[in-house]
Parts: C-alpha cells; structure tokens; sequence
C-alpha cells in the first residue's frame, strides 16, 4: 500500500542509485513508486510475483530466501540500507523465484519498471548503477553455489573476512542473527556456534556479544 506520509522524492535524491539523476528524472521517478513500511517478519515478495520493477531499502533489513526441501529454509542473501533487489527479474521481465521477507523494521521503495528503464536509456550513470546492481545479485549467486564445495570452517571464515572487508572498523558487528547466518552458510545454529567457539579457542577471533574481531587475517584467509 502506499504511504504518503513518506517523502519519496528525498529519499531517492539522497540514495547511491538514484542521486545522479535530474530534477525531471526524480519527478518522474518518485511519481512511479511506492513506499511499504513493515515490522519485522512481513512477507515483500512471494515466488511467481512479476518483475515490474525494482525494489530499493531505505533503511531496514531483509532475506532472501527459499525452501530446496518442504520444511526447511534456505537463505540466500541478507540485505541491508541502501541496497536493491529485484533488478534481474525487472530487466529480463520474469518472475520472482524466492521469497524477501523483512527481518527488522523496513521503509522499502517499489519504483516501477518502466520509469527505472526510461531513466537508464537517459542517463548512462543511472545505467551503470542498475548493472552494478544486478552484477552485485549474480556474484551473490555464483557465492552461494561456490560455498557447496566449502567445509563448514570455510564458509565462516569467509563469511567473516567478507563482513570485514565491507567496513573501516575493526570490529564486525553481525547485522543478522546467528540463526539467519547460520541458513545463509549452509549451517546449522549449533555448528555455527561450535565454530565461532572453535575459531576463539584458536586465537582467530575475538567476540563481544554482536562484535566480532579478526585477530589474525592471515591465518584466516589461510583457511579458504
């Protein structure tokens, strides 16, 4: 439902997608999209919804996931602020194959198919920014498919190196919860907090409730 409370024109001026468009573009822009503001746990996208556009977060966060067995979830990609999905399935005009659902307090933009493509063929910026987008989602899958061939202690160390990677910080604060990494590395909770233990016994990390340290990235990225 829209929420027109919400000031959808700033909003996109000041996001990393949309700032390098035209007064006239954003206009256009904000007349095609709408706003969802959701608690935690609210369903965005089921398989087989149509691609008609992109959706972008604003701030919160949300999985992506599906089910390879009746039961049993498995997640694909955990997303945060400023960040985008659905590009693929607006570019190639097919529908969704898993679900997105928010796992914290979420204000996300629906912009329509049309007016993205529009901008896009009017701004080569705004182009590139929609293929670094849909790149970003294909590494994300190629990821996924490598951490088959993984053991357990690789898919966690690198997870950890790519969380340190993404932020100037020493320490990695986890933005999702144990259970959710632990779906998105093939996992179980307690292999995973059996690791985290394993890796602090070894001297490799150092945690404080959400805060994790890498204390030796060499012996780290040994490891994958």
């Amino acid at each position: 439902m829209k929420d027109m409370t919400t000031n959808v024109r700033e909003i996109l001026a000041h996001s990393a997608l949309f700032e390098m468009l035209s007064d006239r573009q954003l206009d256009q822009i904000a007349a095609n999209t709408y706003s969802l503001r959701t608690g935690s746990n609210v369903p965005i996208v089921k398989p087989g919804d149509s691609g008609e556009g992109t959706y972008w977060i604003a701030y919160g966060q949300v999985k992506i996931f599906f089910y390879p067995q009746k039961g049993c979830e498995k997640t694909l990609e955990i997303l945060g602020d400023g960040t985008c999905f659905g590009v693929g399935e607006m570019l190639s005009g097919k529908p969704h194959l898993a679900y997105v659902t928010s796992t914290a307090d979420c204000l996300v933009l629906h912009i329509g198919r049309d007016a993205m493509l529009q901008a896009a063929q009017e701004s080569f910026g705004f182009a590139r920014e929609l293929m670094s987008c849909a790149g970003r989602q294909f590494h994300g899958l190629m990821r996924d498919i490598e951490r088959y061939t993984q053991t357990s202690r690789q898919r966690l160390a690198g997870y950890l190196l790519k969380q340190r990677s993404n932020t100037d910080e020493e320490n990695i604060e986890l933005v999702a919860s144990r259970a959710l990494i632990s779906s998105l590395l093939w996992l179980t909770p307690e292999t995973l907090s059996r690791l985290i233990h394993d890796f602090t016994v070894e001297g490799l990390i150092e945690v404080s409730g959400r805060h994790v340290k890498i204390l030796d990235c060499e012996r780290m990225s040994a490891l994958i």
